[in-house]
């Protein structure tokens, strides 16, 4: 068994690299990309990918009631190959109606690999027998997506410089091949049997499903401040460049050496940082990340007032306490809602879980676009607010949650709860 289970691990990591790989080289190109093919304007091509977003949203809790009952493997299984149809649907558009056909296939196989990856890593390290197994394994896969994420990022830096209709067709059917790559190595590495779970005959008759997690207040309250979390975490990509665009044009030159420094410190660094804050409760270990995303906001709105020799000092370090953070928050968040959610319905709630970073992808793009409009310090200010407010919001939760989950090293041992909230 221990060789089976260390032959699933190195397949699900390599599954999900690929997935960073293929999402760091199609974001860049998308917009461009789909334009050219269909003719339609970037504002057409981003409503029509907005719209199949939006249209693949309520998808998780139908896959966390399938994970639950048939275990995650086929769901992940289904989702790479409804992603890989949908990037081959990329490959054949001639206009909207094709951008939105191709763009909800994907989007829903994407949902779905979200909603279920987790659960099967979760599964996984329940058969872990080291201590703090959950941390180890979100720590490898957060080095692992950045990995992927930033060599993505730099094939598709190379096909944009190049400008050829060719060779963003050939990227996005690499996309498609590296998906079915990951299709194959996910039935061929992970056995059904390491990861689907006895459960119990009449699970819904008995009271469980989704009516256990909608009366988990507790949980519920993780979901919502993690939304805090996620907000903080997506914004580096989506108002640090156009922020350092607008205000200081005489640093713009530093936007992408400074996401190329984070990809670097994520992809080096993630695992020393998780045995570095073991011995920390996980709620204080969420603090930190708090602390230090409101650091990183407040420092990037620094230069406003700074002399312009110590823009890009200010910068750096503001990017470095992101950093920090998101080392933090990644693998400490992914470990507390795997171990806060009743063992038999671990799916649902790792996939409701998983809507904090759906709802902040949704609704980053408009509040920073409304408050910088109003102030260009006004975005950080309410950043910096909101990631200090998590500090007192997960002191006054943690006592709720179950004892288990607050401690490093606390997997398998959710298998014990029945219901939510504290034993």
């Amino acid at each position: 068994m221990g060789l089976r289970r260390d032959a699933a691990g190195t397949a699900v990591f390599l599954v999900l690299m690929i997935d960073s790989v293929v999402n760091g080289l199609f974001v860049p190109l998308s917009m461009l990309y789909l334009s050219a093919r269909s003719g339609a304007s970037l504002v057409e091509v981003g409503f029509l990918l907005s719209l199949a977003g939006l249209v693949s949203l309520p998808l998780p809790l139908w896959v966390g009631r399938l994970v639950d009952r048939h275990g995650p493997k086929p769901v992940v299984l289904v989702a790479q190959l409804l992603q890989a149809a949908g990037f081959l649907g990329y490959l054949v558009v001639r206009d909207g109606a094709g951008i939105l056909l191709a763009a909800t296939v994907a989007s829903l196989g994407q949902r779905a690999f979200w909603s279920s990856a987790f659960t099967l890593v979760s599964d996984l390290s329940d058969r872990d027998p080291g201590g703090h197994s959950r941390e180890r394994w979100f720590g490898v896969i957060g080095s692992l997506r950045a990995m992927g994420y930033g060599l993505g990022a730099v094939v598709a830096g190379v096909a944009l410089s190049v400008k050829s209709g060719p060779v963003y067709r050939g990227a996005i059917g690499a996309c498609a091949c590296l998906l079915l790559v990951a299709a194959v190595l996910l039935e061929r590495g992970v056995p059904r049997s390491v990861t689907l779970k006895e459960k119990p005959a009449n699970e819904e008759a008995g009271g469980r499903g989704y009516r256990v997690l909608w009366a988990d207040r507790p949980y519920l309250a993780l979901v919502g401040l993690n939304t805090v979390f996620a907000l903080c975490n997506v914004m580096l990509s989506i108002a640090f460049p156009p922020f350092v665009d607008r205000q200081l044009p005489s640093a713009t030159w530093v936007v992408g050496p400074l996401l190329a420094m984070n990809t670097v410190v994520q992809a080096a660094l993630q695992t020393s940082v998780v045995r570095l804050i073991r011995p920390l409760p996980r709620p204080v270990s969420l603090c930190l990340a708090g602390v230090l995303w409101a650091s990183w906001a407040a420092l990037t709105a620094g230069p406003l007032w700074l002399p312009r020799a110590l823009w890009v000092p200010c910068l750096t370090v503001a990017v470095l306490c992101y950093s920090a953070a998101q080392l933090v928050h990644s693998p400490v968040s992914n470990a507390l809602s795997a171990d806060a959610a009743p063992a038999d319905v671990r799916g649902r709630y790792i996939a409701v879980f998983q809507y904090s970073f759906a709802i902040a992808t949704v609704v980053a793009p408009l509040l920073f676009s409304v408050l910088f409009d109003l102030s260009s310090a006004a975005p950080w200010a309410t950043l910096a607010a909101l990631a200090l407010l998590t500090v007192p919001g997960m002191l006054a939760l943690a006592p709720r949650l179950p004892r288990a989950a607050l401690a490093t090293g606390g997997a398998g041992r959710s298998a014990a709860r029945q219901r939510g909230g504290a034993p």
